[in-house]
């Protein structure tokens, strides 16, 4: 059993993306002569992070959290990223690269998105075309894309996209979260053999960790089956993750074994936070680890400040949707996986 997070580029899979709606009511006009896109440079950061929080505002990302993402990306995903630029100001973006580590070759990534003032000029499709032609000249056959509303939907089926399968996110505050179940789930796991700690407590324990994390990633639903991920690529990637807050993150120990984990992306100052992964090891599952793990991290969440907590599950992981309904989630958006083939 696992639960994907909602962080811009969990490990278990590479990231969700939205296209863009293609029109929005009452948009300003914007004389496309005017509008320079361009590669992405690390100054762009922050608009571009500005621009990502407005148009997915279910995901927790900042600026270094973006470029970490950005600069670990391996040369084979023959990553690019782009900028739509009007008058100093970032008006879209976009993202592009091959899936490198799925079994199947050619699968590629994409996100485009456009500030809704700036839409109805065609800077999403310009956008768009330029991904598209980049993952024609790396040998892509199949784009995979999600989207978040019936705008987006109709730009994606415009070009060809249909849908494959549906994410759903779900948020909670965890100051409101009564946690009075923590502390007897504690002891009674306790007796059972089983410890609560954090990420950091048990940091040292790294390969088993790894391990662990692998498991978990290998059962989430997926359009694509993937390779596991080599050990330094999870460490720079996953471990690496600014936003990865080792205090929040639980890790709960069978003996001295990681069993089972719920591990947090926190934006301290936008009181912010995602579930990364949450998961149990295969031979654990069925003692309510998970419910357990996810417990403490709220919990953490609450003592913080951090007003708004999210997760996703793929539409069809019942197992983990009575868990999230049980602690108290409520739906807020479904991301729909788009693909076309090329």
């Amino acid at each position: 059993m696992a639960s994907s997070g909602v962080v811009i580029f969990p490990a278990g899979r590479l990231f969700s993306i939205s296209l863009a709606p293609a029109v929005a009511e009452n948009a300003s006009v914007i004389e496309r002569t005017r509008v320079d896109i361009r590669p992405f440079h690390d100054a762009d950061a922050v608009a571009a992070t500005n621009l990502f929080r407005l148009l997915v505002p279910d995901f927790v990302l900042t600026p270094p959290a973006l470029l970490q993402w950005m600069q670990t990306m391996p040369d084979e995903a023959h990553p690019r990223f782009w900028v739509a630029e009007t008058a100093g100001e970032v008006v879209g973006s976009a993202e592009a690269f091959l899936n490198w580590r799925t079994q199947e070759s050619g699968i590629a990534s994409l996100w485009s998105g456009v500030l809704p003032h700036a839409r109805r000029q065609g800077i999403g499709s310009r956008l768009y075309d330029l991904a598209e032609t980049h993952f024609r000249a790396h040998g892509a056959r199949r784009i995979e894309t999600s989207v978040v509303d019936e705008d987006g939907r109709r730009f994606a089926e415009r070009r060809g996209f249909v849908h494959s399968r549906t994410e759903r996110f779900s948020a909670l505050d965890p100051r409101t979260v009564d946690l009075s179940e923590l502390r007897r789930l504690a002891e009674e796991k306790a007796e059972e053999g089983f410890r609560l700690a954090t990420l950091r407590e048990v940091l040292h324990e790294q390969r088993e960790l790894y391990t662990l994390w692998q498991e978990a990633a290998a059962d989430m639903p997926r359009d694509d089956p993937t390779q596991p991920q080599p050990y330094d690529e999870w460490r720079e990637r996953v471990l690496g993750n600014p936003l990865l807050d080792l205090d929040a993150s639980a890790v709960v120990l069978a003996g001295e074994r990681p069993a089972s984990f719920a591990w947090l992306a926190v934006d301290p100052e936008g009181r912010r936070a995602a579930h990364t992964l949450t998961g149990t090891a295969r031979a654990f599952r069925g003692h309510n680890l998970a419910r357990l793990a996810k417990l403490a991290g709220i919990a953490r969440c609450a003592e913080h400040g951090i007003d708004l907590l999210v997760t996703s599950n793929d539409s069809a992981n019942a197992a983990m949707l009575a868990i999230n309904t049980r602690l108290g989630y409520r739906p807020t958006i479904e991301h729909l996986t788009m693909t076309r083939g090329l």
